[in-house]
């Protein structure tokens, strides 16, 4: 019986050697941050977010715990074309206390084929799945003014002689988000209904040394079927345009972006998949993005500026304007610091508006402005205006900020905090 028990344990062993012999190799990376601080008034920790939409300034402004970790591996090879997998998961707490359990997203899940032909398909790809398609984003704010993400297919990067052309077609679904922690949605009403995005992209025209252009046309159409009712509840169908500019300068670049967008199309490309047929909206917005690099010193700076509206209601107005400096004495340490103003007005209302200042000492891999990871010692200084005092409030905390902070029951019109944070990406 031993004789047979060890015959048997051996071929299995031989049977997962093998197997693990023509493993693809995983290539790991990811996103990370987390911390730990507090209110100078006590307490967990405090964020300032202002009232734009334009993102927030971020250092010394992240009061969560967030991790991206992604895999990708090369699956096969034929000829020139390359059979290529990429996953990510993604969760993030609160950051309160030891024992914290996070409900993970299945961010990406996504599969290419490269280089799948000859001329210009040589440098195309062919991919499905789930997938960041192509994000922008403005780092020291995280804001990403181009977000088509979720479920779709594609062709891109065929090159056209003077650009890079792209087609991704994307679904989204209505959404049920009653679900434990309200993070696992379900299909809404039997998944009626959906809209389909249709995103086409000319990428890297160059102007020989005035920069390059990129093109983004998102749009969006209704895609559903009668419910049980028989009916069909149609979201809006719409467009979203965007343009930007990049040069380099100081070592780094500068991004200028213009975006319009109507009705069921938000700016960043995203489709109104909860809305209805007779929904009305329009937008524009213009962003400018720098990032230096010059030497001992670096940094970023960022205005944004965006008009909306919906339903024929009244313009809201947002912009926000700020700027990051790192100072590094060598290829460890460095002394900096961010100040930002946000703003936004409703017509009719009065406006809201806010100061953030942090100061900042850090550890990083180098002098880079982009050197990760990097652990920061921080103090974070906030004011608002009297229309925001009178709503209440008092700044945010936990997980994307979403939880208002109790600090007494007076108003208040200021607030600081301090902390230490890493940040990596890898």
């Amino acid at each position: 019986m031993n004789f047979k028990l060890s015959a048997i344990a051996a071929a299995v062993a031989a049977a997962t050697l093998s197997a693990g012999a023509g493993a693809a190799a995983v290539d790991f990376h990811g996103y990370a941050r987390s911390g730990v601080g507090s209110s100078v008034d006590g307490g967990s920790m405090v964020c300032y977010w202002g009232p734009s939409g334009l993102g927030h300034f971020r250092l010394g402004n992240e009061c969560d715990t967030y991790f991206e970790l992604a895999f990708d591996a090369n699956l096969a090879e034929k000829g020139e074309t390359k059979f290529n997998i990429h996953t990510m998961i993604a969760g993030g707490t609160q950051q309160l206390n030891d024992w914290e359990e996070s409900t993970p997203s299945w961010r990406q899940m996504w599969a290419e084929a490269t280089n799948v032909g000859s001329g210009p398909l040589a440098t195309a790809n062919i991919w499905a799945g789930k997938r960041y398609y192509k994000r922008q984003d403005i780092h020291m704010t995280d804001f990403f003014y181009n977000a088509v993400t979720g479920p779709g297919a594609g062709l891109e990067n065929v090159d056209v002689g003077f650009g890079k052309l792209s087609y991704a077609y994307m679904r989204t679904g209505d959404m049920d988000w009653s679900g434990a922690g309200g993070f696992k949605p379900n299909y809404a009403d039997g998944g009626a209904k959906s809209v389909t995005t249709h995103d086409l992209r000319l990428e890297g025209v160059q102007l020989g040394g005035f920069g390059s252009l990129d093109f983004i046309a998102d749009i969006v159409s209704p895609n559903s079927r009668e419910n049980s009712d028989g009916k069909k509840n149609e979201s809006a169908s719409g467009y979203a345009l965007t343009a930007q500019h990049t040069i380099g300068v100081l070592g780094g670049f500068n991004r200028a972006v213009i975006q319009i967008a109507q009705d069921g199309a938000n700016l960043d490309g995203t489709a109104k998949w909860w809305s209805s047929d007779t929904y009305e909206s329009e937008g524009w917005r213009f962003l400018d993005h720098l990032v230096f690099d010059a030497g001992a010193w670096n940094g970023s700076a960022t205005f944004g500026y965006q008009v909306t509206s919906e339903n024929k209601g009244p313009d809201t107005t947002g912009w926000n304007l700020g700027g990051r400096v790192w100072y590094h004495f060598n290829d460890l340490y460095s002394i900096g610091g961010e100040v930002g103003h946000d703003s936004a007005k409703t017509d009719g209302q009065e406006e809201r508006s806010m100061n953030k200042l942090t100061l900042a000492g850090q550890i990083s891999a180098g002098k880079s402005f982009w050197a990760r990871p990097a652990i920061r010692a921080y103090y974070t200084y906030a004011n608002w205006n009297d229309a925001m005092k009178n709503s209440g409030y008092h700044g945010c905390t936990g997980r994307d900020c979403g939880v208002g902070v109790e600090n007494g029951a007076g108003l208040a019109s200021n607030g600081s905090t301090y902390g230490v944070q890493f940040e990596a990406w890898w």
